[in-house]
């Protein structure tokens, strides 16, 4: 019965990595597009804005 409980707790640690997989790169992405956005606003000011 220990081999059992081993195993399934062991495929549960394995499922909340992949879900944290997800999560991780969802917020990646966001951040990403988040920078991208301010630098694209900040490239639309006049040149004498900038600074």
């Amino acid at each position: 019965m220990g081999d059992w409980v081993q195993f399934g707790d062991a495929q549960t640690g394995q499922l909340d990595k992949a879900n944290d997989r997800t999560t991780s790169a969802i917020g990646i992405v966001e951040r990403c597009e988040a920078r991208d956005a301010a630098a694209i606003a900040a490239a639309r000011r006049p040149w004498w804005k900038i600074w």
